[in-house]
């Protein structure tokens, strides 16, 4: 019982290793998930045929899609690592699928070369992506959730959960550079293999990172609890037997978040072109200056739920998209300025509601099947709301005639995150420490 405190020491020894080492991960998660939305029309007119520009555009999309496929299935194959091994090795895991897809990416060649065989290739490439990112955010917040004590949990979660924010910016940023540097029509040729490419040394700086880390010590102590032997080796069956109402519930206070992930990494750039009449190089831009606020937000948004708790958070996150959708969009096609404050206003909403939903997925789930239900709950809401959301969005607008139709999507989706924070409040307002794993145990039956 002695070596107990000694145990908990790692908690706050080295804090900056262990958010580092989880949020490299992050970092190179977000970046390769938005190179591609950053590049989405270039890669409509490498991969697809030339015809119908739309149809291409649409297509693209729909392979930004695609990954949401793979991902529940690389969730439950990192949670089962992450639960039975730990963390790191779910970790190491998730980060060397990622770079692997993303790297690929810029060797296919494009479809006058080969034809059909392009857009297969770049569907098996994302569908690699999905396997490496779907276990990849759960398990990183899991790791430094429980290497933090409770009072600091909120800030250190707003921490990992900027380093995704500035994987999105420098994305954008390495675009605008490689456009400035090679000009637009060798970018649209060949530059844009570039951004691919660069993910490869991400991958060996986040592997070398993570090696270099100790396990958390929440988890050695659930791995060595006599309930562990009874579910250690089966985090996905008890997972489903003992969460599955609490999953429900983290899917619908996290559909806002989910939505309106896509629709800023990916859409709003395309928004922004179409509708707005902005250049490449410009909505580049301005999507820099949209990060940079989203990152301030989440910063803030940290503070928030630490004096306030995650439920207000939620709600206050929700209301904030359900208000301001609409007229952000409306704006977003007055110019640059315009773009500047509608895509601002999104940034704030997102940063919110991006912290609370970083923070629920270890928040509401024992430590024993934490990564594996928070990493599946996660991945179904973000297919649901965010898998389809860019090519959703240009189809509403194309079908209603007007630029801004899909924003009421977006808007109603915030609402309803509001309402499943209100009716699950009780829920949100106490963390798991412990779950019997018993197999008579029913879902929702949770001791605090």
């Amino acid at each position: 019982m002695g070596t107990e405190p000694h145990r908990d020491e790692p908690r706050e020894a080295r804090p900056r290793k262990v958010i580092a080492s989880a949020a490299i991960g992050n970092f190179v998660e977000w970046y390769d998930f938005a190179i591609y939305g950053v590049a989405a029309s270039i890669l409509a007119k490498q991969f697809f045929p030339a015809g119908d520009p739309a149809a291409a555009l649409i297509s693209a999309y729909l392979l930004f899609g695609i990954t949401y496929v793979s991902r529940p299935a690389g969730g439950l194959l990192a949670g089962w690592l992450g639960d039975t091994l730990g963390r790191r090795r779910a970790l190491s895991f998730t980060i060397l699928l990622m770079c692997a897809g993303t790297v690929l990416i810029g060797f296919i060649p494009s479809y006058s070369t080969i034809g059909v065989a392009a857009p297969i290739m770049l569907a098996v490439c994302r569908l690699i992506q999905g396997l490496g990112t779907g276990g990849e955010y759960s398990s990183a917040i899991a790791f430094v959730y429980e290497h933090s004590d409770p009072s600091v949990r909120p800030a250190r979660i707003s921490y990992l959960v900027t380093m995704t924010f500035l994987g999105i910016t420098t994305s954008v940023l390495a675009a605008s550079l490689c456009t400035a540097i090679v000009g637009e029509s060798a970018f649209e040729a060949w530059g844009w293999r570039i951004l691919f490419l660069l993910s490869a040394p991400l991958g060996i700086i986040g592997v070398y990172l993570r090696k270099r880390v100790a396990e958390t010590p929440e988890f050695a102590k659930a791995n060595a609890a006599p309930a562990a032997e009874k579910t250690k080796t089966t985090p996905i069956r008890t997972a489903f037997r003992t969460q599955a109402r609490t999953m429900v519930l983290f899917f619908c206070v996290v559909s806002a978040y989910a939505l309106i992930t896509p629709v800023l990494s990916s859409y709003f750039i395309t928004f922004m072109q179409n509708s707005g009449g902005i250049s490449h190089g410009q909505s580049y831009w301005i999507s820099v200056v949209a990060n940079l606020v989203m990152i301030a937000a989440t910063l803030i948004a940290g503070r928030l739920m630490a004096n306030h708790g995650l439920q207000r958070t939620f709600v206050i996150g929700g209301v904030f998209i359900a208000v301001v959708s609409v007229p952000a969009f409306a704006v977003s096609t007055h110019g640059v300025v315009g773009a500047l404050v509608g895509g601002s206003l999104l940034s704030i909403g997102k940063g919110i509601v991006a912290v609370a939903g970083a923070m629920a997925m270890s928040y509401m789930f024992p430590a024993h099947v934490r990564v594996t239900a928070g990493a599946f709950a996660y991945n179904v809401c973000t297919i649901t709301f965010g898998a389809a959301g860019p090519a959703i969005g240009l189809w509403l607008n194309d079908t209603t005639g007007t630029s801004t139709a899909f924003s009421v999507y977006l808007a109603v989706v915030g609402a309803l995150s509001v309402v499943a924070a209100i009716i699950g409040r009780k829920r949100l307002s106490q963390p798991v420490t412990s779950i019997p794993a018993t197999p008579n145990l029913r879902s929702g039956e949770l001791q605090h």
